[in-house]
């Protein structure tokens, strides 16, 4: 399997078990309950301790037994293997917390173990996800994990598309604000989609492959709800000569949040180069 695959799919199955817990993690309505569905194949198989279910049938039903619950989940590690051509297992450990509607708390280690389907230039689907609890916590800390998973979920998808700019340019209009500004440190500030979709086609010329690893991510909410993101990326990539070449950049981000929407929105986007793009021998 080639390297930049296996970086673009772990983006790919990262993105959408970020998009697992959002549900959990505000009020339920139609649109967020869709947006869960969506994450999903038609015969997905849920399994627990509580027992097993098949399909997306009834899991609306089952979501309403969380009414007025605050849940947060924070994602302690992840790993991702490629089980077949078109299968991912993707394994994690998690803090799950709880406050429940007679102010109880709950605090529990869980184990998820998971299988999603690639599909061609399209986010992949769950089809089977495990859950095992494997211990408790005492004395539980209620921390919300709403905008972390949710910038996280977004980072990882915004990911993909870069690296896959050539097929997948279109996908950006529904990762970026009505109004935004992109300050990219290769060019002039973008602020139009026709901009932003002018400088995407200049990749490919200087750049065949390209991965990008996350490290040092903050996320905070904003009191107007929007998302702050600083975050460093370290970056490899095949120039079109064929040459390795390295990078490193710190960004800071200002996502747009609409809980009703698969994905946050990039609003403002600012670019540092720390270790400049450069061929290595």
């Amino acid at each position: 399997m080639d390297k930049y695959k296996t970086i673009q799919n772990n983006h790919l199955a990262l993105a959408q078990y970020y998009r697992w817990y959002q549900v959990y993690e505000v009020p339920f309505n139609k649109a967020r309950i869709n947006n869960q569905l969506d994450i999903l194949a038609e015969e997905v198989e849920i399994s627990s301790q509580s027992g097993t279910s098949k399909g997306k049938m009834g899991i609306e039903d089952r979501l309403k037994g969380y009414e007025g619950w605050q849940n947060a989940h924070h994602v302690e590690n992840t790993s991702i293997q490629q089980v077949s051509d078109e299968e991912l297992s993707l394994e994690a450990d998690i803090l799950y917390q709880n406050i429940r509607p007679d102010q109880s708390r709950y605090s529990y280690k869980i184990h998820y173990s998971t299988i999603l389907k690639l599909r061609d230039n399209e986010l992949p689907l769950f089809t089977k996800v495990h859950l095992e609890a494997t211990g408790t916590v005492e004395n539980p800390q209620f921390q919300s994990a709403y905008a972390e998973n949710r910038a996280k979920s977004f980072m990882h998808y915004w990911l993909y598309l870069m690296e896959t700019a050539s097929v997948n340019s279109k996908k950006f209009k529904e990762l970026l604000a009505e109004q935004f500004e992109l300050d990219l440190s290769t060019t002039s500030k973008v602020n139009t989609l026709e901009g932003f979709n002018e400088w995407l086609a200049t990749l490919p010329n200087r750049v065949k492959q390209s991965g990008h690893y996350p490290k040092n991510l903050s996320v905070t909410e904003n009191a107007d709800h929007t998302i702050a993101v600083s975050v460093d990326f370290e970056w490899e990539g095949l120039s079109v000569e064929n040459k390795p070449m390295i990078a490193e950049t710190h960004h800071e981000w200002i996502l747009e949040n609409n809980p009703d929407e698969r994905f946050a929105r990039m609003k403002m986007m600012k670019v540092i180069q720390t270790i400049p793009f450069q061929t290595v021998n």
